[in-house]
């Protein structure tokens, strides 16, 4: 029964999220962000957010500038009132796309590889 909470809840602060970076912060090293997911621990303490953007060379930047605005992550979840403890959140960039075009590489020479031998 518990799960079905934080799952809901995942849920509500997936949506909460996305919205926050689309449209109240005004940061421009935030404007091609993505929130990807969404993991809240079984104690509702630690919030991870992952999330991927378009400028791979500006991974670093991106992650200073939403570590600095976790506060008004927090105060926006507070707004919401869905919650009775603010987790502490933690941003995580998510390789998961960087990973597809690496296998997708991979696949290729292994294509090009076949092609050779026959």
């Amino acid at each position: 029964m518990a799960r079905i909470r934080i799952k809901r809840l995942e849920s509500e602060l997936f949506k909460l999220i996305s919205t926050i970076i689309s449209f109240k912060l005004n940061d421009n090293n935030l404007t091609m962000v993505t929130v990807t997911g969404v993991k809240l621990t079984n104690d509702l303490s630690y919030l991870r957010i992952f999330y991927s953007h378009f400028d791979e060379t500006k991974t670093e930047d991106v992650q200073r500038s939403l570590n600095k605005s976790s506060g008004f992550f927090k105060n926006e979840i507070a707004k919401a009132k869905f919650m009775r403890k603010i987790p502490e959140i933690i941003f995580e960039y998510d390789k998961l796309e960087e990973n597809a075009r690496d296998l997708d590489k991979i696949f290729a020479k292994i294509d090009a590889e076949k092609k050779e031998e026959e």
